[in-house]
């Protein structure tokens, strides 16, 4: 039987206690009604839409959520989401009283900059409901504050708010007067996050956020064998010359040294012995933290990306080249790391720590994209934050430009178990589209996750302008099951084409190594990349 309309409901999820943190049920979460008047969740049940978090005047990030998330379709034919703030960690927000934060999507599944729109009003907001009123061709906006009372308001535009009135009281819960008039309006005040919608756009939504599992291969030891190597973190698989090779961070050796694997095939990496190629070098101050290594081919020679500390923590960027004919798993046919440096001349930090450097190029330029964070393990702590900046192939360990910052952790699962993080930064290049993924959460706990943002090729890639951010992540610790916390991701194509996603997750929530595993790629019907479980 055709269907003209879908149901769908937004909510927030409450913490479980194990792992689903406050930070990430605060978000919208979405489901529709199915056949049998149940309720079905996209994502895997995982919020789909976050609150942007703001900076306070220490440069710290203030971990806010939503709450009571409402929805109502637009004039336009766009959909519009309505939300009360939250702090994540008082509960009530005092930054906004009389605010609601608002997007608005065509699909439930992309959605613009949050706007915060102010309602005339001076008091927490608790509840909140949109309606049109086609007579007076206004907004009509009623929402209930913290103290059950009830207020209404209207404006000609949304989600600009133009025009906006003067609150009217409403009515107040318990007064023996109200109570029958009130009733209703709590009643659709309940019920107004939940709204149908189209067929094309149900199904639209459907293709991308309900996991299709005809697509898995559960056949293929690659990609249903986990864990593919213990103890390994930050993956890559590389293919040079006809051969693979794999690097990560070493965990089992306390992250000293850098070890690479060489085999003719793809699984015969991780029966393959790990090869030390440049081991621990107190006078080169190369001592701890040897994190991230990834293979990159620039200007058709070959380099290693990694971060290392001297005797004191404090890991920075570093790139050391393969000499002329050289084979990768000789130590001595590398060349002697060398720190990145800024276009002065400058080390890329003299404050803070750099890490997790990549590279790739688009649009026939060449980038660096890397993770950069202060006071780390104090109360000022800023985040790891990604920024990008342009070299020249001829010489890359030097910026052609100024670092732009492209991105910090804002979103409720960017920054949760006490971790703040944008880091791990990896492009997938194709058809004219960047996919920079990158990890948020706890690089070594239950909430880490990879997202992604999103830029055309061609543009340019120092204006943030021109970079999409999305709101969701592509791999969560619910995404696969028994695999927590997967992230800090490369891709690869093997000699078939097939793509294919490396990560590291853990086997437990608690107190379990981090683990190599790898997943196919497949691709939505607009390109966009997404895990096959």
């Amino acid at each position: 039987m055709k269907v003209d309309n879908y149901s769908i409901k937004l909510y927030t999820r409450e913490s479980d206690g194990e792992g689903y943190s406050v930070d990430i049920g605060n978000g919208v979460h979405i489901a529709y009604k199915d056949e049998n008047g149940e309720y079905v969740p996209f994502n895997d049940n995982f919020g789909m839409l976050y609150v942007t978090s703001p900076i306070d005047e220490k440069n710290t990030i203030v971990c806010k959520g939503l709450k009571n998330p409402t929805v109502c379709r637009l004039i336009s034919g766009d959909y519009m989401i309505m939300a009360p703030v939250v702090n994540n960690t008082t509960g009530v927000d005092e930054d906004t009283k009389g605010f609601v934060a608002v997007w608005t999507t065509k699909d439930f599944t992309s959605f613009s900059p949050m706007k915060m729109l102010y309602l005339n009003f001076s008091s927490h907001i608790e509840k909140v409901h949109v309606s049109h009123n086609d007579l007076a061709g206004r907004y009509e906006i009623t929402w209930m504050d913290t103290k059950g009372a009830c207020y209404s308001n209207s404006c000609s535009t949304l989600p600009e708010g133009d025009n906006m009135g003067s609150p009217v009281l409403a009515g107040f819960p318990g007064k023996t007067e109200d109570k029958e008039a009130f009733a209703p309006l709590i009643s659709k005040i309940e019920k107004a996050d939940e709204i149908d919608i189209p067929a094309e756009t149900f199904e639209s939504l459907k293709e991308k956020m309900l996991y299709d599992d005809s697509l898995e291969d559960k056949n293929n030891p690659l990609t249903s064998t986990f864990p593919l190597a213990t103890g390994w973190a930050d993956p890559q698989i590389f293919m040079w010359k006809g051969r693979y090779y794999f690097i990560a961070t070493n965990d089992n050796n306390n992250n000293i040294g850098i070890f690479v694997r060489e085999s003719d095939t793809v699984m015969g990496l991780f029966d393959a012995e790990p090869i030390l190629i440049l081991d621990k070098d107190e006078e080169k101050k190369l001592i701890q933290n040897f994190w991230a290594p990834e293979f990159h081919v620039i200007n058709d020679d070959l380099y290693i990306l990694f971060a290392v500390s001297p005797e004191n923590f404090g890991p920075q960027c570093h790139m050391m080249k393969l000499k002329k004919d050289g084979d990768i798993c000789e130590a001595g046919d590398w060349e002697a790391p060398v720190r990145v440096k800024k276009m002065d001349g400058s080390f890329l930090a003299d404050k803070g720590i750099t890490l997790d450097m990549t590279y790739f190029e688009a649009g026939g330029r060449s980038y660096l994209c890397w993770s950069y964070r202060e006071h780390i393990f104090s109360e000022l702590d800023t985040g790891s934050m990604l920024f990008i900046a342009t070299i020249d192939k001829a010489d890359p360990y030097v910026l052609t430009s100024e670092p732009v910052l492209l991105s910090r952790p804002l979103w409720g699962w960017e920054y949760t178990e006490g971790t703040i993080n944008n880091e791990g930064p990896f492009a997938l290049v194709r058809n004219g589209i960047v996919y920079l993924a990158f990890s948020g959460g706890s690089a070594g706990g239950y909430s880490y996750a990879e997202g992604f943002l999103i830029a055309n090729e061609n543009d340019d890639l120092l204006n943030v302008l021109n970079w999409y951010k999305k709101t969701m992540p592509i791999q969560t610790s619910y995404t696969v099951e028994g695999e927590f916390g997967p992230g800090h991701n490369s891709f690869f194509e093997d000699v078939d084409g097939t793509s294919y996603i490396v990560y590291h997750a853990k086997e437990a929530i608690n107190n379990a190594p981090r683990c190599t595993g790898v997943k196919k790629l497949g691709f939505h019907k607009d390109g966009e990349p997404y895990v096959v479980k």
